[in-house]
C-alpha cells in the first residue's frame, strides 16, 4: 500500500486503538501548511506515528480522537465542495458562451418582448401562418402536421420512377398475396452491425427512410415499409418473421461497408415452401443503398467492387427468384430501389425482373405513397433526376472523386511544414477534369459524337467494357426516364419568341393514349451550336441541356391537356472564359425539342438534323421525331447580350475564378475533357500537382492585411442615439444608406459583434429592440427546433431527390408553403438546407439532401422553393456554396474547375434561388474554391452573390466546430461572411488550443487594435443580418414601444445558485478546518512540553 493512501481500520485484539489510524508525517505537514489538499478523510499507515506516541503506547481517546476524525472529514467534504465551486466559476463563462446552443438543445427560450400598445396600433403580426395565429396551438399544429403527411404521400406517388413494366406487372391486385424478400425490407433490431464514421444516420437495418431516422411522434404515426405493405397486400408472415430474426444487417463503415443483404441459403426449404402455393402473386425484392454525412458510398468496398453494384448476395437471391419464376412457384418479380444512389441496374433483366420501382428515401410516411402505387391506387409520374449508367465508375468524374481518388500535394511535406492549421485540413485536392460534361451531358454528348463520327467518341478511353465506346454498354436509364401505367402523345404545337422577356413559349398538347388516368411530365431540352470558335476558345458545349419541363394534371382516358414551358434565352448561353471573359450566344444552329426523357430528346434533334443510326435506350434502333423539335440559327457570335448582369443593372460579368483553374497557377497543367477529342482528354490518371509558396500562402488561410487605403475607426460613428428600432427597419429598402448608415450608428462595435457567433440563433439587442432569432437545420425535417411542441422536430418529409422527382413546381411549392408554416410554429427564423449541390458522381453521401445531376433542374426548383417557403417569414439558407460535391476529405480539400463548369453547372444550381427566388440566406462550404476557403472567398460571395445576382441576404460559415482554417474571423469578415454557424472555439476536432476566442472577441479586439476596414465589413455583416432577419417572423409582435426582457433558463440559476451554495459551504468547511488544526497542534504542543519536563 502506498503511504500517501488511506489504510483500512482494523480493529486490534486486546488493545484499546485503532491499527492504522497515524499520520503520515509528510502528509500532516502538508496538511498544517496547506489548508486546500484535496485528501479522502481516514486514518494513514501505522508505521508513520505522531509526535508524542511510542510503541503501544494507546492514543488518546475522546477529545483526541474525536478532533481528528472531524478535521478529516471537514476537510475531505471541503476538498469535494471547493471542487464544485471552482468547476462552477471556470464553467459558468464557459457554458454562458454557448448559451444559445443550451438554450436550443433544451428548447428554452429566455427573451420576451412587451409593448406598452403605444407603439402606432395596428396587426403586429406581420407574417401569418396559414393554421391561425396561436403558435401554441395543438390542434391548429396537428392539422399542418396532417397536412404535411398527405403532401408527403401524393409526393411519392409522383415522385417514384416506373423503370420497367414488363407484360404489366405492375400494378398488382389490391390484396394479392405476396412475398416479400431482402434484408433492408425489414427492421431488424438485433442485427450485427457497426455504425462508424461521424453524422451516419438511419438504422443500420430495415429501409432507408430519410436522412434523418424516422420514429413514432405524437403528431404523426411512422409508416414502416413492413405495415404499408401489409395495408395493401396479403403479406407472407413466415418470410417475414425470419428476416426479422436473421441478425443480417448493413455495415456502414467509412471504408468497407456491407450492403447487408442475407446470403441464400437463409431462406431455408421451410421458408421457401410458405410460398409454394401461397403468397406467389408477386416475389418483391427492394434493394436499398445508404449515406450519409461525413462518408459517401465508396469506390471498392468488402467485396471488391463499387457499393452501387450489385453484390453476390443479391444476385444469387435474384437468380433464386428467377428459378422460382421459372418454376411457377412465382408470378412475377418486382423490384423496388430505396436509394438515392444511382444503383447499377443493368443487370437486372437478365434475371427476368417484370418490374422496376425506383422509390427513392420516402421519409416518415412515403411508404404508403408505395404502396398505393404498386396497388394501382395512383399512377407513378416521377422522372429520374440522374443518368443511371450500367457500370457507376465509368464517368469521367470518378477519376478525381471519394476517398479513393482525393489527391495529396505532390510536395505534402513542404505544405504541412508550411501551413499552420491542421495537417488534414490543408492536404487534399480535387479537380473538375471532366469539365461541364457532368452525368447526362457526358453520357449524352458522347453519343451524338459516336452516332456522328466525330470527336473520336467510339474510342476505348472511358469505356467501362474496355472495347469501343458504345452507349447501350453505358446506359442503363437515362436522364428525365420514367413510365406510367398508362401511354401518352406530346405534340409541340409552337415555339414563339418574346424579346421583351428575352423567352421561348413552347405550347406542347398532351393526350392519354392508354386505358387508366395518368398525370405526364414534358421536358424541354436545347442544343446550341459547337463549332470552330467553340473548339478555338475551348468553350465546351453539351448535346443536350434541359430548359423547361411542365407537368400535367391527371388526365382520363382520351383526355388532353396544353402545357406552356418559357424558356429563357439565356440558359442558351455559354461561358467563354479564354476569350470574351463572359457569356456569349455561339452562331450557328439552335434546336429546342421536347422528349420522354434527355436520351429521347436527343434522338429528336438528330432526327432534324438528318442523321440515322440512332438506338433507344435498350439498344434497338431509333429514328427520333423531328416534328418535336424546332431550330432557328444565329449569324454571328453574340458576346453582349449577356455581358452585363441580368439582375443588376451595370454589373459586368468577367471571369472570377481563374484562381479556382490550376493552369493559372503555374503549376502543373491541367488537361480538361473535351468533346473535340474525347479519346486525348478523358481524364484516365489523376495528375500530381505540387502546391506554389503563393498557394500556400492562401492555403494557411490567413491572408487578410488591412488595405492602405482602409477608412480608420473614427470614420465611424458608433453608439449614437438616432431612434431607430428594429421593426422600423422593415419596409426600408436596402441602398437607402442614409438611413442604414443612422441605423447602423446606434449601435457600438459590442453590439454589432455579438451577433456574429451562432449557437442555433443570434442574441437580441435591447438598444434597438432586436429580439434573438433561431435557426433550424434542413428543410427535409426542421431540427433544432426552439419551442419543440409536443417534444417534437418538424415533419419528416422524403428526401429532396424525391421531390425534384416530381418534376411538378405545383407540388414543390406546396411542400414548400407547408414548411413556411412549420417555421411559424417552432419559432424558426432561419433554415439550413439542403438543395442546390450537384449529384456530380453517383457516390456523394448526402445525394438525398441535393435535388440531382443537373445545374439548370436545381436552378428551375431552387426559384420555387425560395420564394414559397420565404412567403411566411423565415430566411432560407441553402448550402453548400459551392462545388461541395462530396462528402469524403470535405474539410478543406482544395477543389479546381474552369470558370465555364464552376458557372454553368455548379453556381447555376443556386443562381436560380438567389437571383430569381430572392433567397436571403446562405451557408458556405467547409471546402475550398481553388486554395481559398469557401467561407473567405470573396469570388462567390463577393463577386458573383452580391455583385452580380443582387443578393442582399445573410451569408454563414458551414460548422466551425473550433476547426482552425475555419475560422480565421478577419479574413472570412473581409472577404463577405457574415457570421459563423456553431462558432464553438476551442472545441473540437481540429481546434489547437482549448483557450481559442470566440468570432466576436476577436473581431471587437481587432477593431479595438484601429482595424477601420473591419469595422466597415462589421457594418455590412449587421446590415445584412439586420436586413434579413426584420423580413421574418422575428418582428411579429413588434411595434416601435415594444421592449426586450431578459430571463435566467433554469440551468442558469441551477449553476449560479450552485455557485453561491458551494463557494459558501466551502468557506464554512475551510474555517472549521483551520479552527481545528490550530486546536490540534496547540494540544499536542503541550503534550511535547510535558514530556519534555518529564
Amino acid at each position: 500500500m502506498s503511504p500517501n493512501l488511506p489504510a483500512p481500520i482494523i480493529p486490534c485484539e486486546n488493545s484499546g486503538q485503532t491499527a492504522g489510524h497515524t499520520r503520515n508525517r509528510h502528509l500532516g505537514n502538508r496538511i498544517r501548511h496547506d489548508p486546500f489538499l484535496l485528501a479522502l478523510p481516514g486514518p494513514y499507515d501505522s508505521r508513520n506515528k505522531p509526535r508524542g506516541m511510542q510503541g503501544g503506547e494507546k492514543m488518546r481517546e475522546g477529545k483526541d480522537m474525536g478532533t481528528i476524525s472531524r478535521r478529516q472529514f471537514v476537510k475531505g467534504a471541503a476538498g469535494i465542495t471547493s471542487t464544485v465551486f471552482a468547476t462552477t466559476c471556470v464553467g459558468a463563462p464557459v457554458a454562458q458562451s454557448y448559451r444559445g446552443r443550451i438554450n436550443t438543445a433544451l428548447g428554452i427560450d429566455t427573451t420576451s418582448v412587451t409593448s406598452s400598445g403605444s407603439g402606432g396600433g395596428g396587426d403586429t403580426t406581420y407574417y401569418k401562418s396559414d393554421y391561425g395565429t396561436d403558435i401554441y396551438d395543438a390542434t391548429a399544429l396537428q392539422k399542418l402536421e396532417d397536412d404535411c403527411a398527405a403532401a408527403a404521400i401524393e409526393e411519392v406517388e409522383g415522385g417514384v420512377v416506373l423503370l420497367r413494366n414488363e407484360n404489366g406487372a405492375l400494378p398488382l391486385q389490391k390484396g394479392a398475396s405476396v412475398t416479400l424478400f431482402g434484408q433492408n425490407s425489414f427492421e431488424n433490431p438485433d442485427a450485427d452491425t457497426t455504425n462508424m464514421g461521424f453524422g451516419y444516420t438511419g438504422p443500420t437495418y430495415g429501409p432507408f427512410y430519410s436522412y434523418h431516422t424516422p420514429g413514432d411522434t405524437s403528431t404523426v404515426k411512422w409508416v414502416t415499409y413492413l405495415s404499408a405493405m401489409q395495408e395493401a397486400f396479403d403479406v407472407n408472415p413466415t418470410v417475414t418473421e425470419a428476416y426479422q430474426t436473421s441478425g443480417y444487417g448493413r455495415v456502414k463503415d467509412a471504408e468497407n461497408p456491407e450492403v447487408g443483404e442475407a446470403p441464400v441459403s437463409f431462406l431455408t426449404d421451410d421458408l421457401r415452401a410458405s410460398w409454394a402455393s401461397q403468397y406467389n402473386d408477386a416475389a418483391i425484392y427492394m434493394i436499398t443503398r445508404q449515406g450519409s454525412e461525413d462518408c459517401d458510398l465508396v469506390l471498392e468496398d468488402s467485396e471488391g467492387i463499387s457499393q452501387l453494384a450489385l453484390h453476390q448476395n443479391e444476385k444469387d437471391l435474384l437468380a433464386l427468384l428467377q428459378a422460382e419464376k421459372a418454376a411457377g412457384t412465382i408470378k412475377r418479380i418486382i423490384v423496388l430501389v430505396n436509394s438515392s444512389w444511382a444503383v447499377e441496374l443493368g443487370d437486372l433483366a437478365n434475371y427476368d425482373v417484370d418490374a422496376i420501382l425506383w422509390v427513392g428515401t420516402p421519409g416518415v410516411v412515403g411508404f404508403t405513397g408505395v404502396a398505393n402505387v404498386l396497388d394501382g391506387e395512383a399512377n407513378p409520374s416521377g422522372k429520374l433526376v440522374d443518368t443511371y449508367a450500367k457500370n457507376s465508375l465509368s464517368a469521367p468524374a470518378i477519376t478525381y472523386a471519394q476517398a479513393k481518388n482525393t489527391q495529396k500535394w505532390s510536395n505534402l511535406d513542404e505544405v504541412l511544414d508550411t501551413c499552420n492549421d491542421t495537417d488534414r485540413f490543408v492536404q487534399s485536392y480535387l479537380i473538375y477534369a471532366e469539365g461541364i460534361y457532368v452525368g447526362y451531358k457526358y453520357y449524352e454528348t458522347r453519343y451524338e459524337d459516336a452516332v456522328l463520327g466525330q470527336g473520336n467518341a467510339t474510342s476505348t478511353a472511358g469505356s467501362s467494357t474496355g472495347s469501343a465506346w458504345n452507349y447501350s454498354d453505358e446506359i442503363a436509364y437515362p436522364f428525365g426516364y420514367g413510365l406510367s401505367y398508362t401511354t401518352f402523345e406530346q405534340t409541340m404545337d409552337s415555339c414563339s419568341f418574346d424579346s421583351a422577356s428575352d423567352t421561348y413559349t413552347l405550347k406542347v398538347t398532351v393526350t392519354n393514349t392508354g386505358d387508366v388516368a395518368g398525370r405526364s411530365v414534358v421536358e424541354a431540352y436545347a442544343q446550341t451550336p459547337y463549332g470552330d470558335y467553340e473548339k478555338k476558345n475551348k468553350v465546351e458545349k453539351s448535346a443536350v441541356v434541359l430548359v423547361g419541363f411542365a407537368k400535367t394534371g391527371e388526365l382520363e382516358p382520351g383526355a388532353s391537356e396544353t402545357v406552356s414551358i418559357e424558356v429563357e434565352q439565356y440558359l442558351l448561353a455559354s461561358y467563354d472564359y479564354t476569350t470574351a471573359k463572359g457569356y456569349i450566344l455561339s452562331s450557328g444552329t439552335y434546336y429546342l425539342a421536347i422528349g420522354d426523357d434527355a436520351h429521347d430528346a436527343l434522338n429528336n434533334i438528330l432526327a432534324a438534323k438528318g442523321a440515322t443510326g440512332m438506338v433507344s435506350v435498350d439498344g434497338s434502333s431509333t429514328s427520333g421525331d423531328a416534328s418535336k423539335v424546332y431550330s432557328w440559327n444565329l449569324s454571328d457570335v453574340d458576346t453582349s447580350r449577356y455581358a452585363a448582369s441580368r439582375y443588376v443593372n451595370g454589373q459586368q460579368v468577367t471571369n472570377c475564378f481563374d484562381d479556382a483553374d490550376l493552369n493559372n497557377l503555374g503549376t502543373d497543367t491541367i488537361t480538361y475533357l473535351s468533346r473535340n477529342d474525347w479519346d486525348a482528354t478523358f481524364p484516365a490518371e489523376p495528375v500530381a500537382v505540387r502546391a506554389t509558396p503563393d498557394m500556400m500562402e492562401v492555403l494557411d488561410g490567413n491572408f487578410y492585411e488591412t488595405p492602405d487605403d482602409a477608412p480608420s475607426v473614427s470614420d465611424f460613428a458608433q453608439g449614437e442615439d438616432s431612434g431607430i428600432t428594429f421593426v422600423a427597419m422593415r419596409d426600408v429598402d436596402y441602398d437607402d444608406d442614409e438611413t442604414w448608415n443612422a441605423f447602423l450608428n446606434q449601435l457600438t462595435v459590442e453590439e454589432m459583434a455579438s451577433i456574429l457567433p451562432d449557437q442555433n440563433g443570434s442574441v437580441a439587442i435591447d438598444s434597438i429592440t432586436m429580439p434573438a432569432s433561431y435557426r433550424g437545420d434542413d428543410m427535409d425535417q426542421l431540427q433544432q427546433v426552439v419551442f419543440k411542441l409536443n417534444g417534437e422536430s418538424g415533419f419528416n418529409w422524403p428526401c429532396a431527390i424525391v421531390e425534384a422527382s416530381t418534376w411538378d413546381i405545383d407540388h414543390i411549392a406546396k411542400r414548400s408553403n407547408l414548411t413556411g408554416n412549420e417555421s411559424i410554429f417552432m419559432g424558426l427564423t432561419e433554415i439550413w438546407s439542403g438543395g442546390p449541390n450537384i449529384h456530380r458522381t453517383p457516390f456523394n453521401g448526402r445525394a438525398s439532401a441535393y435535388y440531382s445531376e443537373d445545374g439548370n433542374l436545381d436552378y428551375l426548383i431552387g426559384e420555387v422553393v425560395s420564394r414559397e417557403c420565404q412567403k411566411y417569414g423565415v430566411i432560407l439558407g441553402y448550402k453548400h456554396m459551392v462545388l461541395n460535391d462530396q462528402e469524403a476529405n470535405r474539410e478543406s480539400a482544395a477543389t479546381f474547375a474552369n470558370e465555364q463548369t464552376i458557372r454553368e453547372e455548379y453556381l447555376r444550381a443556386f443562381e436560380g434561388a438567389y437571383a430569381k427566388g430572392g433567397c436571403m440566406g446562405c451557408m458556405t462550404a467547409f471546402n475550398r474554391i481553388g486554395v481559398t476557403y469557401a467561407g473567405s472567398c470573396s469570388a462567390t460571395m463577393q463577386d458573383v452573390m452580391r455583385g452580380e445576382w443582387g443578393f442582399k441576404g445573410v451569408i454563414c460559415s458551414d460548422a466551425c466546430v473550433g476547426s482552425d482554417y475555419k475560422t480565421h474571423y478577419a479574413t472570412n469578415l473581409a472577404n463577405g461572411l457574415d457570421y459563423w454557424c456553431w462558432d464553438m472555439a476551442g472545441f473540437g476536432p481540429g481546434s489547437e488550443s482549448s483557450d481559442a476566442k470566440l468570432s466576436n472577441t476577436v473581431i471587437a479586439e481587432d477593431i479595438e487594435n484601429g482595424d477601420g476596414y473591419l469595422l466597415k465589413a462589421l457594418r455590412d455583416a449587421t446590415k445584412h443580418t439586420v436586413y434579413a432577419q426584420v423580413r421574418t417572423s422575428n418582428i411579429n409582435g413588434l411595434d416601435d414601444s415594444s421592449k426586450i426582457v431578459h430571463t435566467n433558463a433554469w440551468w442558469e440559476n441551477a449553476i449560479t445558485g450552485t455557485q453561491i451554495v458551494s463557494g459558501v459551504l466551502t468557506a464554512g468547511l475551510l474555517g472549521v478546518y483551520v479552527y481545528d488544526t490550530v486546536k490540534a497542534n496547540k494540544a499536542q504542543d503541550g503534550k511535547d512540553e510535558k514530556g519534555v519536563e518529564a
